[in-house]
């Protein structure tokens, strides 16, 4: 059984910011809105805005390696908004603990601790941590070098995932 709390996934206006702050409470929530090439423009545009702000922060993630699979154990303290590459393969992800915020160019979720999922090849998420969060990644894989392995499963540009695809 997953624990997902669906977010409003209403269509706004495309020039919407992706990020909703409330004045009032300080909760953080995602704007989806606009088609599936928008939507990956604007998950861009808005890594390259923390980028260029904060640059690329390393989050410590344990490495588990089990007999084709591989498994990353990310911790994402509270308060945290990151986004992650693009997946070239399919996986399993796994909210051990914690409550996070996800938005795709598919929609948003509200997953809390328990809730597992599936992110299909070429999807790129972006996150907000609510709570110190554990976020896990399940992929099938042969290799155990971890920059052989970052080449076979992620991408940063859309246009590799495309190629491969077609």
């Amino acid at each position: 059984m997953t624990a997902a709390v669906p977010m409003a996934c209403e269509r706004f206006d495309v020039a919407a910011p992706l990020i909703n702050v409330c004045r009032q409470t300080g909760e953080v929530s995602f704007n989806y809105g606009g088609t599936r090439e928008q939507m990956r423009a604007r998950i861009l545009a808005l890594k390259d805005t923390l980028i260029a702000a904060a640059g690329s922060p390393d989050y410590p993630a344990e490495h588990t390696f089990c007999d084709g699979m591989y498994i990353r154990r990310l911790f994402i303290p509270k308060g945290t908004l990151l986004i992650g590459k693009i997946h070239r393969k399919d996986c399993i992800n796994v909210v051990e603990r914690g409550d996070v915020s996800l938005l795709t160019e598919f929609g948003t979720s509200r997953v809390q601790a328990g809730a597992t999922a599936v992110s299909k090849a070429g999807t790129m998420k972006v996150g907000y941590a609510h709570e110190d969060t554990i976020f896990i990644n399940v992929f099938r894989t042969d290799k155990t070098d971890l920059a052989e392995l970052e080449a076979e499963i992620a991408c940063t540009d859309f246009a590799d995932i495309e190629e491969k695809m077609q």
